[in-house]
């Protein structure tokens, strides 16, 4: 074993053996025994229990030893489930499939986890169990106790790890780990040197550097996700996160200019880029060479402030003052809160300088050191006794700093509050310091006057008045009922004097205001001047004191205290809530005291009172409406006086309905009179709706008055009757009615005498006994007298006999009982009456015409008929005798006259000559004068309809209606007679109105009859009216500027346009040809062959189709298409016009059919225009220019052909001969045509020399389609970068190709903008770069003396890429140099010189320069008084001298100012100019700053201008 036992590791650096009796001894998880083989800690390795885990356990301190050397593989210790290797090579390889690398990374713990070196070995496939043997023997490891690694389940049931993408064979993850996070630094440190290096230029932003960054941190973060490297691996979505947030960062950093990391992060970023900067330039020799001519430095450098330092501060002491109340104030004690405090209070301020709330703080100003007694008078206003007090300890006071003077010691100015707690007057006596010294006081400053706070309370009058139901509740607030104005009360009321009074405390004369609030609305009620209302009465030992004391006591007594009372009276009239506040106070001195601040808010906002009880301040009245009780306004409508009925339809009892008024319950009290029985009663209701007094009995009601809730009030005087309603009584008597030519009694009169009320209704039986089985007929009589008669004739003789057996009237309409009979033998009458069973009789009729009137006769025949006709008021009566048929007709007319004829039957008599009058028998026959009359209301061109459509004639027809119109076709063989009837329409009043008639098909139509029902008339001037057809429209090509060109190959035989060039603007179009009403809207189609299409022309073979609309007002034409070169056929599809919208079709032609239909399909040829380009080659014919282009089109970024020039070979700075040396070395360019054009061809080509404007070079008699351009020596002949592009070109057929905006000719300059020059060819003559002193710079000094802290500013030449070579202080260096302005600051003294400069692009084209040295002076310097800030203290009349020292080269010239010591305020500004000695004196006596703020010397400055 050699001294270590076999567990002992190899290389375990010293540790103690495992096996010795000290080893530490290994861990487990609690509660786990040995692992074995299939348990929990070590699961079986097979793929079918993939759930099955155990909880991790911890690796002991050896075996995170054994990790971090090395040694530690994957060796199964024996007895655990990694023993199997040598048994089970299956289950071994099982075994590690199973455990991979990232899953065993809860042992790693110590330098390298167990994931790591478990992934070193490779593959577990190519491990056999003899390696897994060998492994064992070169380092078995100690027992261990270990879990499971953690798998991942995925689906199906496999088991996924994770591991690093680089295999662990390869490189370590640890190292893999390293070099991820050293990539990952350098990126981030790029990235920031290009945000500083962009930062400089402020407003700079580079597009190039945003896509760069935005790549390289997708790559970088991608790499992450794609390698998986252990602790550094991330999500898919994680990866997409942070590629977003790169954009989004990279954005702000490289292409906005305004962005958030340019205003939060770039000041610091710059600030803290510029501290690096300084201190790596800081290093010797390495640092200006790494850091160089920084713009960042140049920009952000500042001179040093040390050139001015020292300053020297006068300060004159002051006397120390104090003045007690300086404002003016004055004051008061509240005594209420005084008493309230404990007795100790006011002797315990004093002690430790705490003031009661009731004490009053008056100021004292101190201005000077601090106070250390404070002596003042007191003055009582009782006595007039003055009294000296001394506040030692002024500690104990209140203070509060205004001001501090830290240069003056301990001077300050400060406010002390002397507490006061007694009324009378405080003056200062005096002021000490510690060092005894007293201050000085303010002259004839006044007393001040302490008095007590005004004080005001609401109370309620002990001997208010008790009437009125006044009552205090509670709640403090009162109650009172609305009082009665004298001139209207019923009793007699004395004025009170008020119920509410304020009790006022304070100096006199006080101000007060009460505001009243009145039902919502706010009143204020100023109250002022309030004299004491009695004199107080002298003290009683008044006689014991002297004149003195006597004046004294009333000098200081118009300040006391007094107490006096005001009431406040109203009349209460109104009914509401009364609200009182007091709402502020004021005395005399001025001293305000707020009400409502007491109390908080809500207690009174001025809208109405809080809730809750009374306060000193706030009173509350509530004023109650007296109630009120009377009738019902429908009670007293009614008609009066009430009956009272036993009638079921009628009331035995009435509801008198009241109103009241109040607060309830009510009790409303009444009396009833009935005669001389007076009976009074009393009802109490609970509300006011439905509120009723039951009337039983008959008599008088009469309201005595009304009692609510709270007060009692009047009710209405009206009295309500009622009386008792006597039933109804009738007389019944009758007379025969005698009439001796119709044989006696023909009827009977009877008399009826009622009693009651009106209306009345008798009913009565009739029955004629000749017919005793007969129903009797029940008949009424109705009449408004209490006198009544009617007559009773009826038509069949017999004797009848009438049953009178109820009576009504309005206060019984159920009707009493009656029993009265009349009985009356009758002979009949006869009787004749217009017969309306058979039929409707007419009632109208027309002139000429005769009309039949039926007629019924009853009685005994034969008749007599007389009859009147009434007409315009003439009657004309007739007489028809002989009449034996109970049916008769009169036959009447013909009608001679129109109008309105009445016939009246007058009379009939019957065979006994017995006559009777006939009453309202009569009929009325209109007749008319004649027909309808109608007649056509076309109009005078006739109707004109669409094709298809069915017409409607208008007629005017004027008659009764219906009206029957007859009407037919002029013309027409079979003369149908066609017949419409006109009804009335709706809501039509007048006789006249319009209606149509059917036109069946066009033609014109004549009216033959019109009737309704009489024969009507046709208005001869309307009687025909006629129907037209509007014809379709239609639309035609007009061929007239059209041709036929048989020689094309693109002939088709059809008529064409003149053909146009690819390009050109069009100088013709087709004329269209129209008919029909406009405006037209036409739909056409255009079928296009392309150039290069073979069929050209061939329906089935176009290239596109495109259908169109067009609207034409009048005669137009058709703009042919004029953008694509090739065939274009156009053809028409359908037209609508005006009236007709619907489309109609056109017929596809290109001859003409017929007169109206003309050619519908033309076509158009645009030929191609000629397209070339400008092409470059070599003297020799080599392509310069070998990037493919299409023909026509521009190169975006044409290869620049660039010729450096050394000074003085350009035309320009040398001779012609120079340049024609020069100029068979330049390249040729060549213009090349395609071959669709027709030679020969010409082209423009402008050209932008380096300088100038650009020039147009015509070249013409092109005859091939290649030829060489040559170019104006005075054109082509300049240093510079200059371009060449077409403008246009033109063939032999006329066409032309724009290839270039005319507007924009010449304008292509760099100036312009280099958008404009994109295309084409470009060229440069590179000239040898030179540098000038920029004029604005201290550089273009001619003397070349400069100053530190100048900026030296050249202005380079050439391309803009340079190397510049200078030297400062014989230190040579080199810099790259990419804009047109080189800077260099000269931030120390010594020498600079440019030397040389030189174009990136060409190295070898340099300037050497020997006249741009400077000698670089260092800034002057001042010192006052040493270079110190001085602070003296001095008194007034003192002088101090101050001295500058100045360092540089005279003569000087420098600035001081004496400033106020807050530096606010410049008080004076003197320059001394050409000082030649260095020190200077400066005499003061004035308080304030002295400095210097300018100084220069004979060559600097400072600070610079």
């Amino acid at each position: 074993m050699n001294g270590r036992q076999a567990g002992a590791p190899v290389g375990s650096q010293g540790l103690t053996p495992v096996g010795s009796p000290n080893r530490i001894k290994r861990r487990t998880a609690p509660g786990l025994g040995s692992p074995r083989f299939g348990s929990p800690q070590f699961p079986r390795t097979d793929a079918q229990n993939p759930e099955s885990s155990a909880e991790p356990t911890r690796s002991t301190f050896a075996e995170r030893i054994y990790q971090s050397t090395g040694r530690l593989r994957a060796h199964p210790e024996p007895g655990s489930s990694f023993g199997l290797v040598s048994q089970t090579p299956i289950a071994q390889n099982n075994n590690f499939n199973m455990h991979s690398p990232g899953q065993l990374s809860q042992l790693d713990l110590g330098a390298g986890s167990s994931a790591d070196v478990l992934a070193s070995t490779g593959s577990p496939a190519k491990s056999g169990a003899a390696s897994a043997a060998a492994a064992l023997r070169r380092a078995p490891p100690p027992p261990v106790t270990m879990s499971a690694p953690a798998v991942k389940p995925v689906k199906g049931g496999a088991v996924q790890a994770s591991t690093s993408a680089i295999p662990a064979t390869v490189i370590d993850l640890p190292s893999q780990r390293m070099y991820a996070l050293a990539v990952l630094g350098l990126l981030v440190a790029w990235k920031l040197y290009d945000a500083i290096s962009l930062s400089v230029d402020a407003g700079r932003t580079s597009f190039y550097l945003f896509v760069k960054w935005c790549l390289l941190d997708s790559a970088m973060w991608y790499g992450a996700w794609f390698l998986r490297i252990p602790r550094l691996s991330i999500l898919s979505h994680t990866m997409y996160a942070l590629i977003a947030l790169s954009v989004f960062i990279n954005l702000n950093l490289f292409y906005l200019t305004m962005s958030v990391l340019t205003l939060a992060v770039k000041p610091v970023a710059v600030s803290l880029a510029t501290g690096w900067l300084r201190s790596v330039k800081s290093i010797p020799w390495l640092g200006p060479r790494l850091v160089g001519d920084s713009d960042l430095l140049i920009d952000s450098f500042e001179l040093d402030e040390a050139h001015i330092l020292g300053r020297h501060t006068i300060h004159i002491l002051p006397h120390s003052l104090t003045h007690m109340n300086p404002q003016g104030r004055s004051f008061c004690i509240d005594e209420a809160q005084l008493r309230t405090e404990p007795w100790y209070q006011k002797y315990a301020s004093g002690l430790f300088g705490h003031s009661g709330q009731s004490q009053t703080l008056i100021p004292i100003l101190i201005n000077g050191t601090h106070p250390d007694s404070i002596s003042y008078a007191y003055t009582s206003f009782e006595t007039g006794q003055r009294q000296l007090r001394t506040i030692k300890n002024t500690g104990a006071l209140q203070m509060e700093t205004n001001a501090v003077y830290p240069t003056l010691g301990n001077w300050v100015m400060a406010t002390y509050y002397l507490p006061v707690s007694e009324v009378g007057a405080y003056e200062i006596f005096s002021v000490k310091d510690r060092k005894g010294l007293e201050f000085r006081t303010a002259t004839q400053a006044p007393p001040t006057i302490v008095v007590t706070c005004p004080q005001a309370q609401l109370q309620w009058l002990d001997n208010a008045h008790t009437g009125d139901n006044f009552v205090v509740g509670s709640d403090g607030h009162a109650s009172i009922c609305q009082r009665i104005d004298q001139d209207h009360s019923v009793e007699s009321r004395s004025t009170d004097d008020g119920l509410l009074q304020v009790v006022v405390e304070g100096y006199e004369p006080i101000e007060m205001t009460v505001v009243r609030l009145v039902n919502g609305h706010r009143e204020v009620i100023s109250l002022d001047g309030i004299q004491p209302q009695s004199m107080e009465a002298q003290p009683t030992h008044i006689e014991t004191l002297n004149a003195t004391q006597i004046a004294a006591i009333e000098k200081w007594s118009r300040f006391k205290t007094r107490k006096s009372a005001y009431t406040l009276s109203d009349t209460f009239l109104r009914p509401g809530e009364y609200v009182y506040k007091l709402e502020s106070i004021r005395d005399a001195a001025n001293h305000s005291v707020v009400m409502s601040g007491l109390g908080g808010k809500g207690i009174f906002d001025g809208n109405k009172a809080a809730e809750g009880k009374a306060t000193s301040y706030m009173a509350r009245i509530q004023v109650h409406r007296r109630p009120s009780a009377g009738w019902a306004d429908a009670l007293l409508n009614a008609e009066l006086p009430l009956r009272l009925s036993d009638d079921r339809a009628r009331k035995s009892d009435y509801a008198l309905p009241l109103t009241l008024s109040g607060t309830g319950p009510w009790t409303v009290n009444y009396i009833i009179v009935n005669g001389d029985e007076v009976t009074q009663e009393s009802k109490t209701f609970s509300k006011a709706t439905d509120s009723t007094i039951d009337a039983r009995r008959p008599g008088t009601y009469h309201l005595l008055d009304v009692d609510d809730k709270f007060c009692g009030g009047q009710a209405s005087r009206t009295n309500i009757t009622l009386v008792q309603a006597p039933k109804p009584a009738a007389n019944v008597s009758s007379t025969p009615i005698t009439a001796h030519e119709c044989g006696g009694e023909i009827g009977a009169l009877v008399e009826l005498e009622l009693t009651g009320r009106p209306p009345f209704a008798v009913h009565y039986r009739e029955r004629n006994l000749r017919f005793p089985n007969s129903r009797p007929i029940t008949r009424i009589v109705r009449t408004q007298q209490r006198r009544h008669s009617f007559k009773v004739m009826p038509d069949m003789a017999g004797t009848y006999e009438l049953e009178f057996f109820r009576l009504e009237d309005d206060n019984y309409p159920s009707g009493q009982p009656m029993s009265a009979t009349i009985e009356q033998a009758i002979h009949a009458q006869p009787s004749a009456k217009i017969d309306t069973l058979n039929g409707r009789i007419s009632s109208r009729a027309c002139m000429g015409e005769e009309l039949e009137l039926p007629v019924r006769l009853k009685g005994q025949g034969p008749w007599e008929l007389v009859y009147n006709i009434v007409y315009e008021n003439r009657r004309t009566s007739k007489t028809v005798s002989g009449i034996t048929d109970e049916s008769y007709t009169i036959a009447l007319g013909a009608f001679d006259n129109a109008g309105e004829y009445t016939i009246e039957l007058a009379q009939v008599k019957d065979g006994n000559q017995c006559a009777r009058d006939l009453i309202d028998v009569s009929t009325v026959v209109t007749v008319r004068e004649g027909g309808p009359r109608v007649g056509f209301q076309c109009p005078d061109n006739g109707i004109h309809v669409l094709d298809g459509e069915q017409a409607q004639m208008p007629i005017n027809v004027a008659g009764e209606f219906p009206v029957e119109v007859q009407y037919h076709k002029v013309g027409d063989a079979s003369d149908h007679v066609h017949t419409a009837t006109i009804r009335r329409k709706p809501q039509q009043q007048s006789s006249s109105q319009l209606a149509s008639v059917i036109a069946y098909g066009p033609g014109e139509y004549e009216l033959l009859a019109a009737s309704d029902i009489c024969a009507g008339t046709i208005d001869a001037q309307r009687a025909r009216c006629s129907v037209h057809v509007e014809a379709k429209p239609s639309a035609w090509f007009v061929t007239d500027s059209l041709r036929r060109d048989s020689n094309d190959a693109h002939d088709t035989g059809i008529w064409r346009l003149h053909e146009s060039c690819e390009g050109a603007a069009l100088q013709s179009a087709f004329e269209l040809g129209l008919s029909g009403s406009g405006p037209w809207k036409i739909d056409y189609r255009v079928d296009y062959w392309a150039t290069g299409n073979a069929r050209s022309g061939v329906p089935s073979f176009t290239d596109r189709t495109i259908t169109h609309s067009l609207v034409v007002l009048q005669t137009s034409t058709l703009k042919p298409e004029c953008c694509e070169p090739g065939l274009y056929r156009y053809t028409l599809l359908s037209v609508r016009d005006e009236r007709y919208q619907k489309p109609q079709m056109l017929l596809a032609a290109h001859e003409a059919v017929a007169a109206e239909a003309g050619v519908t399909v033309v076509e158009h040829l645009i030929t191609k225009s000629p397209l070339a380009e400008l092409r470059a080659y070599s003297p020799d014919g080599t392509p310069l220019d070998t990037s493919s282009s299409s023909r026509g089109s521009f190169r975006r970024q044409p290869q620049s052909i660039k010729h450096c020039l050394a000074p003085g070979q350009s035309k320009s700075d040398g001779d012609a001969q120079t340049w024609a040396k020069l100029h068979k070395y330049l390249p040729v360019f060549r213009i090349e045509f395609e071959p669709s054009g027709k030679a020969p061809f010409q082209a423009w080509v402008e050209v932008f020399p380096a300088s100038g404007p650009s020039e147009v070079v015509h070249l013409e008699d092109i005859a091939g389609y290649s030829q060489p351009i040559t170019l104006p020596d005075h054109v082509a002949s300049q240093i510079g970068r200059y371009h060449m592009r077409l403008v246009r070109t033109r063939d032999a057929r006329g066409c032309e190709h724009q290839f270039v905006d005319p507007s924009e000719v010449g304008l292509g300059r760099a100036d312009h903008g280099s958008a404009a020059i994109a295309g084409g060819i470009e060229i440069e003559y590179i000239e040898a770069p030179n540098a000038r002193p920029a004029s604005a710079s201290p550089a273009a000094n001619p003397s070349r003396n400069v100053c530190v802290g100048d900026v030296l500013a050249f202005e380079l030449r050439g391309l803009n890429s340079w190397n510049v070579d200078y030297s400062y202080n014989s230190a040579r260096r080199s810099t790259s140099v990419t804009k047109r302005l080189f800077r260099r600051i000269a931030d120390v003294p010594g020498n600079f010189t440019l030397e040389r400069v030189c174009h990136r692009a060409a190295n070898e084209c340099c300037s050497e320069f020997d006249d741009l040295s400077y000698a670089v002076h260092d800034i002057p310097r001042v010192l006052v008084s040493g270079g110190k800030d001085v602070y003296q203290d001095i008194l007034e009349g003192d002088m101090v001298d101050i001295r500058l020292d100045l360092v540089g080269a005279p003569p000087f010239t420098f600035t001081w100012q004496r400033r106020s010591i807050d530096g606010a305020k410049v008080l004076e500004s003197h320059t001394v100019k050409d000082l030649d000695v260095f020190s200077y004196t400066i005499s003061a006596a004035s308080e304030g700053t002295f400095e210097v703020t300018f100084v220069q010397d004979r060559y600097c400055q400072y600070p610079k201008a």
